[in-house]
């Protein structure tokens, strides 16, 4: 596959700043837009939000790409009857699957930094992916669905030298494809690129890498979470980046999840402890779940909270969605079912490398759960008869 970005200049400070200056400049437009509609007469705060709503909408459905043609040719799909097939169609295991294409796919990234976003001058400290999350947006079904991605995913990832000069190819640990950049825009496009190919060219229509502190300001805007404890998180002193912080949960405690104590719960992973990864995902999706739900109630009281809230973790933000589209995925998002059965993981196996583990994923299963997300069965004709 050709990389159209593999010949990416030397990246230089000032374009770093441009990137981030964008996206603080399209939220002061969309905060003075909405701002600015609810003080003048006649033009309540509901209209103003609908048309913020109406921009992001408008702005998402340029974002539609084509089709992921690489499923076609993906694992094990059939070739008998392939002439027959229209674009985004494909034929596995008997059976006609078309790709559906109102979906929208978002790639949400937890970095393992702290503090404000900030371009790094060393082109490989751009900082790992801990947490890779997909959420699909799915309006035919009114539904919300997330694929959890475990971060130790070997996968062909793109590699640069230290002058952001592609240099090829590699397979690496998934999370280690942010980390081949500066931390800003070109971290992020990279860890798009390589989810986007693992999951066989699946069109991703928008990013967001979130320093994983950020996860106090959300879980405390929407009143804090609750969940029940697993083993993978009892304990009464546990470390991250070099510190401890005292919980005293036990396994099968019900808590409420407020400040360090919701951070430490999705963050804390002890390494010497086998597929501490996978428990660590596990964890992660178990508190989304919880969040989600929080979420909704929230925004549903206060229709202004997603636009607050953005306004909030930007410096903590990198992300190619604007404040526009974002008040219209809450909008979407607050009417879509999300449940349990919607939460995915990749299946594979954990095995030990030279130095830390790798999790090789099941390529049946992965192809059959991108076709139960992403795709939509289609009946076959009756032919009968002529």
């Amino acid at each position: 596959m050709e990389h159209t970005h593999r010949q990416r200049r030397k990246r230089t400070g000032s374009r770093k700043r441009a990137g981030k200056n964008r996206i603080r400049n399209r939220l002061l437009i969309a905060l003075g837009v909405l701002i600015g509609l609810f003080f003048l007469g006649g033009v309540s705060l509901i209209a103003a939000w609908l048309i913020l709503d109406h921009q992001g909408r408008t702005r998402l459905a340029a974002r539609q790409e084509a089709v992921p043609e690489g499923m076609r040719q993906g694992f094990e799909a059939d070739t008998e009857g392939e002439e027959t097939l229209r674009t985004g169609e494909l034929r596995y295991q008997g059976k006609t699957y078309a790709y559906k294409n109102d979906v929208m796919t978002f790639l949400i990234m937890g970095i393992d930094k702290t503090g404000q976003m900030e371009a790094s001058e060393d082109l490989y400290e751009g900082g790992q992916a801990d947490a890779l999350f997909l959420m699909v947006l799915d309006p035919g079904e009114k539904t919300i669905r997330i694929v959890g991605i475990n971060r130790d995913t070997m996968t062909e990832i793109s590699v640069f030298d230290r002058n952001g000069l592609y240099a090829g190819t590699q397979t690496a640990q998934i999370a280690l494809a942010h980390a081949y950049g500066d931390g800003m825009e070109e971290s992020c496009e990279n860890t798009v690129e390589a989810v986007s190919q693992l999951f066989y060219g699946l069109p991703i229509h928008g990013y967001c890498a979130l320093n994983m502190e950020v996860v106090n300001i959300l879980n405390d805007a929407v009143g804090g979470v609750d969940v029940v404890i697993p083993e993978s998180a009892a304990g009464a002193d546990m470390g991250i980046d070099g510190e401890r912080h005292k919980t005293g949960w036990e396994a099968g405690q019900q808590v409420h999840l407020m400040g360090d104590d919701a951070y430490t719960f999705i963050r804390y992973r002890d390494t010497g402890q086998a597929q501490s990864a996978e428990a660590r995902l596990e964890r992660q999706k178990t508190y989304l779940q919880a969040f989600a739900a929080r979420a909704v109630d929230a925004v549903k009281n206060d229709i202004t909270l997603p636009l607050t809230l953005y306004q909030a973790i930007t410096p903590y933000m990198v992300t190619d969605i604007t404040a526009q589209e974002a008040v219209h995925i809450a909008g979407e998002a607050v009417s879509y079912s999300f449940r349990a059965e919607n939460i995915y993981s990749l299946q594979g196996e954990v095995k030990m490398g030279e130095l830390f583990e790798e999790f090789y994923p099941d390529e049946t299963a992965l192809y059959e759960m991108i076709l139960q997300v992403f795709y939509e069965e289609l009946p076959e004709e009756n032919t009968a008869g002529g």
